[in-house]
């Protein structure tokens, strides 16, 4: 077990879901039972599931529960208190290629699952669509474990035609079948619900969204903190500046990042993430790359930013628009954010994505970018606490994963 903390690790569950969860004499049934996360990445391949992932194992620590976190190391393992790290041999190579994530673990990585598996009381799988999930399913049900299965991704959001067909094709022979059997199921937001709607009409099948670390996504304390905010991240003060922080793929909208930066020469443009689309090769001289940020620098570059961008044509849930919005930061993304949620439309500005025109894209958000919406943004921040509360979202996740120990221990708890 690792016992130091990092800053690009997973940050702790707030001091009220600690109080409230933590505490054995309070919660004894939560006490010892073992959750055993299997997940794609850890945090350092920089995708949102796999932050939500890591505030997940915080949480369900914090509750006093045994959290081994299984999952192909392809970056930083994490380091966190109270959570074993099992990382898995493996190649990522498709992702290099084409910033497709599809990662393989290794043959001789099944050993330690195997092990992890029969340390579990719970198996926890992050996401179906991968291999490291389909075996860890499949050894679950072996070793006749009790599977919670949370779902992030619904209509694939990659632009290749190639990829789109990969993905359909996995998610009928692998995914539906994965969700019919898993034991419980979460879906993230309503539209992945609504994707899957059909392949099990039970009642451990529900819509969870991720929990905020809303002491971290904050409003800047005033103008002095904002402007220390932009010289951390070296931006100009004098401009206006707009964020985008997430996965540098096509399917993620960068492009029409470019196309903005072009035809708006009074924004600063930050371009916060990795991927094989490369920045630095636009050459605008208005255009900040920063490489990948930790959790803290990113609440930073939402407090010293004016807007933060999304432009991306298919969204599950979007956590990047509620850190913006939580941290007091405008949003202009896609319309089709508002199928992740529509109780956002007052608080975010919306615009089409047309991903085989990101050019027309980048003209329609460059003329939208000064546009703001109906909400002041101190509504917008108590409508993502309100949705996005720890103590809320968490909760339900530490009393469903006890449900199915309670139901796989025979009643006892």
């Amino acid at each position: 077990m690792n016992e130091a903390t990092s800053t690009d690790g997973p940050t702790r569950a707030s001091s009220s879901f600690a109080s409230e969860y933590g505490d054995p004499s309070g919660r004894a049934s939560y006490v010892g039972t073992n959750v055993v996360l299997f997940s794609a990445y850890y945090p350092a391949h920089g995708g949102g599931m796999e932050l939500a992932c890591a505030d997940l194992a915080v949480a369900l620590a914090n509750a006093n529960m045994h959290v081994e976190w299984v999952s192909q190391a392809t970056g930083e393992i994490p380091r966190e208190d109270g959570i074993k790290f099992t990382p898995l041999p493996g190649t990522d190579f498709v992702y290099s290629l084409s910033g497709v994530p599809v990662p393989f673990p290794m043959p001789w990585a099944f050993p330690a699952m195997r092990r992890a598996m029969e340390r579990a009381d719970v198996v926890l799988i992050a996401e179906a669509n991968f291999a490291v999930s389909a075996i860890a399913f499949l050894m679950a049900k072996w070793n006749g474990k009790p599977v919670l299965l949370v779902q992030h991704v619904g209509e694939p959001s990659t632009v290749s035609k190639v990829a789109r067909f990969v993905m359909r094709l996995g998610e009928a022979l692998v995914v539906r079948p994965m969700i019919r059997c898993a034991d419980a199921v979460v879906c993230v937001s309503p539209v992945v619900a609504r994707h899957f709607a059909g392949v099990r009409t039970d009642s451990d099948c529900v819509t969870i969204g991720h929990g905020l670390d809303l002491e971290l996504f904050r409003p800047s304390a005033g103008l002095l903190e904002k402007k220390a905010d932009r010289d951390a991240l070296n931006v100009a003060r004098d401009k206006p500046v707009a964020a985008f922080v997430g996965r540098l793929t096509e399917s993620k909208g960068v492009l029409a990042v470019a196309e903005m930066a072009r035809r708006r020469p009074d924004w600063t443009f930050v371009v916060a993430g990795i991927g094989p689309i490369d920045p630095a090769r636009w050459e605008l001289p208005n255009v900040l790359v920063t490489g990948q940020l930790n959790r803290m620098q990113v609440a930073r570059l939402y407090r010293a930013s004016d807007v933060a961008l999304l432009p991306s044509p298919s969204e599950s849930f979007s956590l990047v628009v509620r850190e913006a919005l939580a941290s007091g930061c405008r949003v202009l993304c896609s319309e089709q954010i508002l199928e992740t949620d529509e109780g956002l439309r007052p608080y975010i500005v919306t615009e089409k994505v047309d991903s085989s025109d990101w050019a027309g894209t980048g003209v329609r958000y460059a003329a939208a970018i000064d546009r703001r919406s109906a909400a002041t943004l101190e509504e917008a921040r108590a409508y993502v606490a309100e949705q996005c509360s720890p103590d809320r979202i968490f909760g339900q996740y530490v009393e469903l994963i006890q449900r199915l120990f309670v139901r796989a221990s025979g009643g006892r708890s």
